[in-house]
């Protein structure tokens, strides 16, 4: 199976180590669902797309044997680069690293290594990593990390803070953290993570500007939330074995202003009206908006494949099973929303996969898989497919 390790942890053999990942990708989705103008429901194919999900040059550097800097640009569609991570950190000794600067924070099994599209199985990331409805932001501001020897493995912690999601507030102090153990030679880790905005927040988007890459929607006020969750994860045998479940609590309150204009754009379905609204079959104005907008977000995935060798290379056939419930959150990506969470009558949905990875070599990887999408719409339980297919490449190491 190839290795996982985080991105960050990837070891020099100089004092620069520079490489990077790229990924290109086809996928298309038959069957979607969708209202008339009379109420029922139709379905439709989506467009094929292709795209350049991932694109990114890292570059880390080791100033002594103590300090270290890392960058890593992201090129998504090879169109505009940003930069998804920079960093300096000091290591005092295996108990205590300081890193300071825009880094993925420590969370769960996959937000570290979401860039190396090469090194796992899969295509799509886990529902609290997906990017029209993520839990929480990927990155953080300063991290303390180390680890410690315990019994037959090793007990690894972070703790982490920044300015919040909504940018920088006296009153909060943020905080996310994460406690993991590793056995048998790394074959095996159970894991906790969480995070708490400590304190009311805001989305970091404006209404219209799209979905947030935050926990907060834009049309809250306030939403002071909290998130917890446990994983698991087993390597023997050719065998790669992952669960994870996530709770995410929200205290929040509605803006009345925003309400209204999502109400008034965004094609919100009844179930959402009655949400948003204290009377749904009344006026749409902000007189009449529920501003309790407390709910709760759950997700859990289920993961599993198996490696072997071949003479032309490694062969990983897997199969996954994401569910991801939100019953705030809207279909229209432009104000906020999700178009699979969204799309549902009740925000809930699952996601059935299968697929395979050849790997020709150790840094390219082929994977093609296909997803069914299955949640109620219109008082019917719908079903409707998705295949994708990905190649990706290491280079640089």
């Amino acid at each position: 199976m190839a290795a996982t390790a985080p991105l960050a942890n990837a070891a020099a053999a100089s004092d620069v180590n520079l490489y990077g990942y790229l990924s290109w990708r086809v996928e298309k989705v038959w069957d979607e669902p969708a209202l008339d103008e009379a109420g029922e429901t139709v379905k439709a194919d989506a467009d094929r797309e292709i795209t350049l999900p991932s694109f990114n040059v890292m570059l880390q550097y080791a100033l002594d044997d103590r300090f270290k800097v890392f960058v890593n640009l992201d090129g998504e569609e090879a169109e505009d680069v940003s930069v998804a991570n920079l960093w300096g950190e000091y290591q005092h000794n295996q108990y205590l690293n300081v890193r300071l600067g825009k880094t993925y924070r420590r969370f769960g099994l996959y937000n570290e290594m979401l860039d190396a599209v090469p090194t796992y199985i899969g295509i799509e990331a886990p529902e609290l990593f997906d990017g029209d409805h993520l839990l929480i932001s990927r990155t953080t501001l300063a991290m303390v990390h180390g680890w410690v020897p315990l019994g037959d493995g090793e007990l690894r912690y972070s703790w982490s803070t920044d300015n919040g999601e909504g940018g920088p507030n006296d009153d909060n102090v943020p905080m996310g953290f994460d406690l993991r153990y590793d056995w048998g030679l790394g074959n095996y880790r159970v894991g906790i993570s969480g995070y708490t905005s400590n304190g009311d927040t805001t989305s970091d988007v404006d209404l219209g500007e799209g979905s947030p890459n935050s926990g907060v929607l834009p049309w809250m006020a306030a939403d002071d939330f909290y998130i917890i969750g446990a994983y698991g994860e087993l390597n023997r045998d050719g065998w790669q074995l992952q669960a994870a479940y996530w709770h995410a609590s929200h205290d929040a309150e509605r803006d009345p202003a925003s309400v209204v204009t999502v109400i008034q754009n965004a094609g919100v379905n009844a179930a959402q009206l009655d949400r948003f609204l204290l009377d749904p079959d009344g006026p749409v104005t902000e007189a009449n908006v529920d501003v309790d907008g407390d709910y709760d977000v759950d997700t859990w995935y289920l993961r599993g494949g198996y490696s072997f060798m071949t003479r032309r290379g490694e062969v990983v056939p897997y199969v996954q099973w994401d569910y991801y419930e939100n019953p705030e959150t809207i279909e229209s990506k432009t104000w906020g929303g999700d178009a699979e969470a969204g799309l549902a009558d009740d925000g809930e949905f699952s996601k059935a996969t299968v697929g395979v990875v050849f790997r020709p070599s150790p840094d390219i990887a082929m994977k093609l898989d296909a997803s069914m999408h299955i949640q109620e719409f219109n008082g019917s339980t719908e079903r409707y497919p998705e295949i994708r297919f990905d190649v990706s490449y290491i280079f640089g190491r």
